[in-house]
């Protein structure tokens, strides 16, 4: 599970990084775009869904993305499903490595 999250969330950062070039202004894209660089040119892949937390902008995308009523759904079903997924797991002490 720990690769399919990082190559998920690094997919989510690249995703968000070039609709922030069309969506955003280009100090928030640039800011996203130098983030993205920073942690995907390592050696491998290794925290990669803490280190997409500091690219607040995709934050803002989502806030755009949840003015439609079906994707505030999507978003609401599918954040409270990997809470639920993460919590479990913490809670059975799967929480590191």
């Amino acid at each position: 599970m720990v690769g399919v999250q990082e190559l998920a969330f690094l997919a989510l950062g690249f995703i968000c990084t070039i609709i922030s070039w069309i969506k955003l202004r280009p100090i928030y894209a640039a800011w996203m775009t130098g983030n993205l660089i920073l942690f995907a040119s390592v050696n491998y892949f290794r925290s990669i869904p803490r280190y997409t937390l500091t690219m607040f902008p995709i934050f803002i995308l989502f806030g755009l993305l949840s003015q439609n009523r079906f994707w505030a759904g999507v978003l609401t079903v599918w954040s409270l499903l990997f809470f639920a997924l993460f919590a479990v797991l913490f809670a059975r002490g799967e929480w590191a490595f």
